[in-house]
Formats: structure tokens, sequence, C-alpha cells
């Protein structure tokens, strides 16, 4: 599927989970002001912060944890609405949720834009095979199952699309942490994306589906039982 096709199904399909919701899954808002308040971090401020959550997510943002995300490099307001989120209790995590209840707005801001700063992380296991139908899942989706395709939001291999406000980048992330979001949202367990947009987009995958994604952005062999 060309990739203007892949974008109008993907909008069609996102506006329909949007008719379905019963309502947005965060607080945040992309307003002009918040986009300006989110863009205007001042990184040297955010890496002082950071000294709090670097035994987690590393010197620089890239974690050793395998089920933890790596932060580095990732979209400024991806972030910002990821720590916005933890704070409002929309995204569920005992340890996220304390350390982000005395955050500012501002301190929100400086935190993404001292990660989105840092050399993100790259594959160090080689890229395994690409299997034809995980491939094809991500470019093109699957209309007949209703499952859009990643790429259509998150970029060519994952790779990032600044178009979309708060669009995380899948490249080079975790096989174990993106193993666990892609669960999470097809069980609803996660549950902050606005109008359900990849809980919709989950829970029609398999469990190889979901360990073959994984692999194919991580750029790691899957560990996962198929």
């Amino acid at each position: 599927m060309r990739p203007g096709r892949a974008l109008g199904a993907t909008m069609a399909l996102l506006a329909v989970a949007a008719s379905a919701a019963k309502g947005p899954s965060s607080k945040v808002a992309w307003t002009p002001e918040t986009v300006k308040l989110a863009r205007s971090g001042d990184a040297a401020h955010g890496k002082k912060l950071h000294e709090d959550c670097a035994g987690c997510h590393g010197e620089r943002g890239n974690a050793d944890t395998p089920d933890l995300p790596n932060l580095a490099g990732q979209d400024v307001l991806y972030l910002y609405k990821q720590l916005q989120d933890y704070k409002a209790e929309l995204r569920a995590s005992p340890i996220m949720g304390e350390a982000v209840k005395t955050l500012s707005d501002k301190d929100m801001a400086d935190l993404a834009a001292f990660y989105a700063a840092q050399a993100p992380a790259r594959a160090t296991a080689g890229r395994p095979p690409r299997d034809a139908a995980v491939s094809r899942l991500a470019a093109e989706g699957d209309g007949r199952r209703l499952i859009v395709a990643c790429d259509a939001c998150h970029g060519r291999g994952g790779a990032g699309n600044p178009g979309f406000y708060g669009m995380p980048s899948l490249a080079n992330q975790k096989f174990d942490d993106l193993s666990l979001e892609l669960t999470n949202f097809r069980s609803g367990d996660r549950a902050n994306d606005v109008y359900r947009v990849m809980r919709d987009a989950c829970r029609n995958l398999t469990d190889a589906e979901i360990a073959g994604l994984a692999g194919y952005y991580s750029g790691t062999l899957p560990n996962a039982k198929k």
C-alpha cells in the first residue's frame, strides 16, 4: 500500500475509533499554548531532575532493564504527555506515579527536553530476518481485522512521526518493553491512548504478531514463545 493510501486508511479508522470512544484518555490537550510549553523545556534543568531518574532510566535515558523503555531521542511531546498521564493516574505505575507527583508542568517539559536531546539507543543484536507477514502488518496493517498500519502513525520503520502530536518512535526500543506495552494495550491494562487508537489497533493481534512486531522494531530476535 502506498504511504498516502496507508495514511488515508489510518485516518478513516481513527475517525471510527473516535466516534466509538466514550472520551479522551488523557488530560493533555494539544492547544498552541500546551505545545509551546512542552517544546520550551530547559534541557540543563531537565538533566538535574533526571538525577533522580537515572537509577532506572540510565545516565542519559537509555535503560539497561529489558522491560523499561529507552527515553533518549524520544519525541518531546510524547514524553511530556506520558509524564502528565502518570501524574493524573491515567497511565498506571506505582513507581512512576510516585516519581512524578511533585513535578510541575515546566519540570515535565524540562525533563522531556533533556531526554529528547540525548542520542537514542541502537540495536546491538543485529537485525533478525524480517518475516514478510510482520513487515506487511507494520507497513500496511490489516484492513480485514481493522488493524492500522503501525508505520502510518509511527513513521517508516517506526522512526517517528513529528507530524502526529505525541507519537513515539518505536525503532530500536526493547523487545520486552514493546511486547509488554502491545499486550497491555490489547488487554486494556494500558488505556491512556486517546480515543482508544492503540487499544483498537492491538485488540486483534495474536501473541505471535505481537512478538513479531516487537522484534521488527527492536531489531532483536524475539524471546517470547510464538
